[in-house]
C-alpha cells in the first residue's frame, strides 16, 4: 500500500472508528495505530481513482488484464454495471435482530427490487413485521433521467400497507403511503449518496484493507469467477457510509422528516460478500452477511442480515418486474 493511500487510511479509520464505537486502540493498519484525524470521509475519496477504475475495467474486457484480485474483479464488474442501460436486481433475504439478555429476537422477511430502464430508476423496499424491535417498512422510490433534479418517494411504516403474503409477491398499496418529492440534493441530504449509486457497498483498496478480504478466486468451467470480500469494524463502517443512512431511515417506526446524526447510525462489527462473476464482467448474484447494531429504545441490538443479490439482464424478466411497478 502506497503512502498516500495508507495516509487516507489512517484518516477514515479514525473517524468510522470514533462513529461505530470502535476502540481506536484495537484498530491497526500494517502495524501502526491510525493517528490522522480526517473531519470527514466522502465517497468519492473512498473508492479511489476512478481514472484507475476506468483503465483496469478496459484491460479488463480487452483480455489485456487476465488475472485479478477479488478487489479488481467487483471493481470491473461495478464499472460495466454502471454502464448498463437494462438490467433487474433482486435482493431477497431475512433480518433477525434482537437482544438475547432480554429474550428478544425478531425475525422477518425482507424484499427489494431495483429496475433499471433507459428512462430511469425504480427502487421498491417492502419488510412487513409486527414487532417494534423491527418495525414494518415499504418504499416505492423512482428517479427518472428526464428530470435529473427530482427524486419521488412514497413510504409506509404501516403493515397493512404491504400487500401480498410472501415475499414473492409483496407489493406496497400506494393509495395509502406518503408520498414525498425530493429534489436531488434533498435525497443526497438523508441517504448520504446519489439516487443513481448502484449497489450497496463500497469495495475499493481502501474499505478492504490488504490481508483483509479472501484474495482465493474460483474460476468455474464456464468462465464465472466466484470470490469472497470480508470486512471488520472500521473498514465496515467505512464500505458502509451510505448504506448505513438507508439502514437507520428504514428502521424508524415513523418515516424520519430530519436525517440521522452519526450517533444513531449502525455500528458495525462485520460484511462478508460472496460474489459471482460471469466470464463478460456481469454480476450474476452477491451473497451477504451482515452484523450490526442499532441504537433504539436505550438499547443496542445486534441484527444480522442475511441476504443475496440476483441480477437480471434478459429482457423477458426485466419486462416482468417493469409489469410489477
Amino acid at each position: 500500500m502506497n503512502t498516500l493511500k495508507s495516509f487516507i487510511l489512517y484518516g477514515i479509520i479514525l473517524v468510522v472508528a470514533v462513529v461505530s464505537g470502535i476502540a481506536i486502540g484495537s484498530i491497526y493498519v500494517n502495524g501502526k495505530t491510525p493517528s490522522y484525524d480526517m473531519s470527514a470521509m466522502s465517497e468519492e475519496l473512498l473508492r479511489g481513482d476512478e481514472e484507475e477504475i476506468a483503465k483496469l475495467y478496459e484491460d479488463a474486457i480487452s483480455g489485456r488484464k487476465t488475472s485479478f484480485s477479488a478487489v479488481e474483479l467487483y471493481q470491473v464488474a461495478e464499472y460495466k454495471l454502471k454502464q448498463t442501460d437494462r438490467y433487474v436486481k433482486v435482493l431477497s433475504g431475512q433480518v433477525s435482530s434482537g437482544v438475547p439478555s432480554l429474550g428478544i429476537d425478531v425475525t422477518q422477511d425482507m424484499l427489494s427490487n431495483k429496475i433499471v430502464t433507459e428512462e430511469g430508476i425504480t427502487y421498491l423496499k417492502m419488510s412487513p413485521a409486527n414487532d417494534r424491535v423491527a418495525p414494518s417498512m415499504a418504499v416505492k422510490q423512482q428517479y427518472f433521467y428526464a428530470n435529473p433534479d427530482v427524486v419521488i418517494l412514497n413510504e409506509t411504516r404501516n403493515r397493512d400497507d404491504i400487500l401480498g403474503d410472501s415475499i414473492e409477491n409483496y407489493r406496497l398499496d400506494l393509495d395509502s403511503s406518503t408520498e414525498k418529492v425530493w429534489t436531488r440534493e434533498q435525497y443526497k441530504t438523508f441517504f448520504n449518496t446519489d439516487p443513481t449509486t448502484p449497489l450497496t457497498y463500497i469495495v475499493s483498496d481502501i474499505t478492504c484493507n490488504e490481508g483483509l478480504y479472501d484474495t482465493n478466486i474460483t474460476l468455474g468451467s464456464d468462465g464465472t469467477y466466484t470470490f469472497k470480500i470480508t470486512m471488520n469494524g472500521a473498514y465496515a463502517s467505512a464500505a458502509a457510509l451510505y448504506y448505513s443512512y438507508e439502514i437507520r431511515h428504514f428502521s424508524e417506526e415513523v418515516i424520519p422528516t430530519t436525517p440521522p446524526t452519526s450517533s444513531q447510525l449502525p455500528s458495525w462489527k462485520s460484511v462478508e460478500m460472496t460474489v459471482q462473476v460471469d466470464s463478460d464482467f456481469n454480476f450474476l448474484q452477491i451473497d451477504y452477511i451482515e452484523n450490526y447494531s442499532v441504537y433504539k429504545f436505550g438499547m443496542n441490538p445486534g441484527v444480522t442480515d442475511t441476504f443475496s443479490d440476483v441480477f437480471h439482464y434478459d429482457e423477458e424478466t426485466i419486462q416482468e418486474y417493469l409489469e410489477l411497478i
